[in-house]
This record gives C-alpha cells, sequence and structure tokens, in this order.
C-alpha cells in the first residue's frame, strides 16, 4: 500500500471518528437528555473516555460500545446501526 493511500485512510479513519462522536454524542442528548456526567456514571463509562468518544479522540472497544448501548437500551449492533443512520456514505464507507 504506498504511502499516499495510507495517509487517505488514516485522514478517512479520523473523519469516521468524528462523526460518530458527534452522533453519539447526539444520540445521548437527544434520546437520553442527560449530561455526560450523568450518563457516563450510569453507564460506567469513565468521564473522560466518554469525552474523548464523542470528541472523535478515541476508538471505542467492544466493552465500551456494550456499555453504552445498555445506557441506550439497545444492542451493540442497534447502536452503531443509530449512529451511522447520520453519517454520509462518503465518511462510513472507508478502506479498511
Amino acid at each position: 500500500m504506498s504511502s499516499e493511500i495510507l495517509a487517505d485512510n488514516i485522514d478517512n479513519e479520523h473523519k469516521y471518528l468524528k462523526a460518530f462522536g458527534k452522533e453519539l454524542k447526539n444520540l445521548r442528548l437527544n434520546n437520553t437528555q442527560k449530561s455526560l456526567r450523568l450518563f457516563s456514571y450510569e453507564t460506567d463509562v469513565p468521564c473522560a473516555t466518554l469525552s474523548r468518544l464523542e470528541n472523535g479522540t478515541r476508538i471505542p472497544n467492544l466493552i465500551i460500545l456494550k456499555r453504552l448501548a445498555a445506557g441506550f437500551d439497545c444492542s451493540v449492533f442497534e447502536l452503531i446501526e443509530n449512529i451511522e443512520k447520520n453519517i454520509p456514505d462518503n465518511i462510513k464507507n472507508f478502506d479498511i
């Protein structure tokens, strides 16, 4: 893989993380009307971790996704589906 393609993939991953985080925050605010601190406490996800996820500076692991999904009373699949439905295709469909 050329360095140009690799750089493009990293840029696309960064854009995806930013969009994912923005939609996660929107979901928290619109569906639960809870502050970051309260939602963090209720889901047992550290405030700093949730903040980094919502700012697109951290990649969520499976345990964090399961805790967040429980906070939204849904499955991990439904959580990702709900987040991704508002992310443009050109951002969520990048080469991995």
